[in-house]
């Protein structure tokens, strides 16, 4: 597949998106194709560039992705053979995602050209042991996704399709999302609070403000952003303490 531009839109929750992303620009940008990184949740999808190659990158989670990113993709606007592809980062399974996601870029006009599910390091690592694989599985991660990113420039890239559950698949756990378990994920210890408004900064969605402590909206999609880079860990989702999983540093969210 030829093409000289290219625009990524990308969300992260903790990182491994924003690094896969990243990847894929550098080879582009080595192979002479003018690319861009923009942000899902800065960008309204109804105004997307359509004039070259667009990339969609996001984690999957509960075997699709968050509704911040579904809402993007359903969301824009009809195309004439655009071409698109699909970059995931997961830490366990994707399933029906690449078939769900492929039939609604066909319906809207778009031409699917590659789809890849990356595996990078989970987002909720069950103990700081665990960390001595990441770098492993980050390296791994980026070889995969290089080769992913040469495939689509020389048009070998493949899309699978696995029609079979995807729809059933994309409404539970759309629907898992708007449990109040969800909305209500993130808690906060005040004790270990330095009330430093980094939480509320980085949530993509708008769900933490800050009054005295960080107060929460009840519209949490569980991204885990602003548990991972607490800076002094008061905020956690299963319970005090947990480990977390930090990709990038915190500043790069906020460029």
């Amino acid at each position: 597949m030829k093409f000289d531009k290219a625009n990524i839109y990308y969300f992260s929750g903790t990182g491994n998106t924003l690094i896969a992303s990243r990847v894929v620009k550098d080879v582009f940008k080595k192979n002479g194709v003018k690319v861009k990184l923009i942000k899902m949740e800065k960008e309204d999808p109804k105004n997307i560039d359509l004039s070259g190659a667009i990339g969609l990158a996001f984690p999957i989670a509960v075997f699709t992705s968050y509704p911040l990113v579904m809402d993007f993709i359903n969301k824009l606007p009809n195309a004439e053979g655009t071409p698109v592809f699909m970059l995931a980062t997961m830490g366990g399974l994707g399933l029906g995602m690449k078939s769900y996601l492929k039939d609604v870029l066909i319906k809207k006009g778009y031409r699917p050209i590659g789809a890849k599910q990356i595996v990078m390091p989970d987002n909720f690592t069950p103990a700081p042991e665990k960390d001595k694989k990441n770098p492993k599985i980050i390296d791994s991660g980026i070889l995969s996704t290089q080769d992913f990113a040469e495939q689509l420039l020389s048009g070998k890239a493949t899309w699978g399709y696995f029609p079979i559950l995807h729809k059933l698949v994309y409404g539970l756990s759309q629907y898992f999302f708007k449990t109040s378990s969800f909305k209500k994920a993130v808690k906060i210890n005040k004790d270990k609070c330095i009330q430093c408004g980094l939480c509320s900064k980085l949530c993509p969605v708008g769900n933490i403000v800050m009054r005295e402590y960080p107060a929460f909206l009840n519209k949490c999609e569980v991204c885990v952003r602003c548990i991972s880079y607490c800076p002094k860990g008061a905020l956690y989702r299963r319970h005090q303490g947990e480990h977390v999983y930090r990709g990038v540093d915190a500043k790069e969210f906020l460029e």
